[in-house]
């Protein structure tokens, strides 16, 4: 090798592994480091003159993580946390080198600290799991609120407001569907009574005990809403008024059967029903709800506990 290649290599060496911001070193055909840069010796604490020559096993015996990674074939690439206070993070890039006749001659090894990366992306992962957390809570309560907006507190069942919004719907649907739909109002009978003989608590239990038979005697397709006071009305999509007639009554004499035990006391309660259906008696939602409210009192007149369907015949 002539005097001006070995300095082209000197200065080649001292220009590039010197500059490189990452560890470098250099293994020959037999496993022995021949080169490491500045920053591999300042990570391994130790001068070149202590790692030149020396079995890899040894010089690294205090990152194995990082040793294991030194004897591969192939070019590889990949990430080692070698121990420490606090433990290191590097990323490894290991090329071998051969010769023209694809015998090994060498192996190149980099190494670089990534350990602050790690962390940041430790850290924009937790803080977006974070995010994704409190979004969810967010959609959470936003749902919790908007179900508090259109039910009754004291029932659980739909509230006036919702109920509006839903007649309106379902009259538009059913006109352009040429389909009908019954309105049933309730009242529960002589609820007056009952609060002044045993409590306003012993009201709110009949009322809760009623939403809940409701709820879990009409379909999932009807509405059960609480209009205000004791009323409740259930909306009954597809259903003419025979067959709301006798879903009514079938409510009817199931809760007039029911006992409701306050205190130790043993309570019964009935109710008063009116139906009145689309497009049988009205076109429009709201003079339907009028009508069923008609039928309600009739049904209250004639002695309560009792289903009366809508007719022209009973006097507003």
């Amino acid at each position: 090798m002539s005097i001006i290649t070995t300095g082209i290599i000197r200065i080649a060496r001292s220009k590039v592994m010197e500059q490189l911001p990452e560890m470098v070193f250099v293994l020959d055909e037999k496993e022995r480091i021949v080169d490491a840069n500045a920053v591999a010796q300042k990570w391994l604490g130790k001068p070149l003159d202590q790692i030149l020559g020396g079995d890899p096993l040894d010089v690294f015996k205090e990152w194995p993580q990082l040793l294991q990674r030194f004897f591969f074939l192939e070019y590889t690439r990949e990430e080692v946390e070698i121990p420490g206070d606090p433990p290191r993070t590097l990323e490894t890039i290991m090329t071998p080198i051969f010769n023209g006749k694809k015998e090994l001659e060498g192996r190149v090894i980099l190494a670089y600290d990534v350990t602050e990366r790690k962390n940041l992306e430790k850290e924009l992962k937790s803080a977006n799991e974070s995010l994704q957390t409190q979004l969810k809570e967010n959609e959470h309560l936003r749902i919790q609120l908007q179900e508090q907006a259109i039910r009754d507190p004291l029932t659980g069942v739909f509230n006036r407001r919702y109920f509006a919004e839903a007649l309106d719907n379902e009259t538009a649907r059913a006109k352009r569907e040429n389909s009908p739909f019954s309105l049933v109002v309730l009242d529960v009978d002589h609820f007056k009574k009952v609060n002044d003989t045993y409590g306003h608590k012993c009201g709110d239990l009949v009322l809760q005990t009623l939403a809940k038979f409701l709820q879990e005697n009409t379909r999932r397709s009807d509405i059960v809403c609480r209009f205000g006071g004791e009323e409740f009305v259930l909306l009954m999509p597809d259903a003419p008024l025979e067959d709301a007639y006798e879903r009514a009554e079938l409510f009817r004499k199931k809760f007039e059967g029911m006992v409701n035990m306050y205190e130790g006391t043993e309570i019964r309660a009935t109710f008063s029903a009116g139906v009145a259906s689309f497009p049988v008696h009205a076109d429009s939602g709201e003079t339907l709800l009028g009508l069923a409210d008609q039928a309600l009192y009739a049904s209250k007149a004639e002695g309560r506990n009792r289903v009366t369907k809508y007719s022209s015949l009973i006097k507003s």
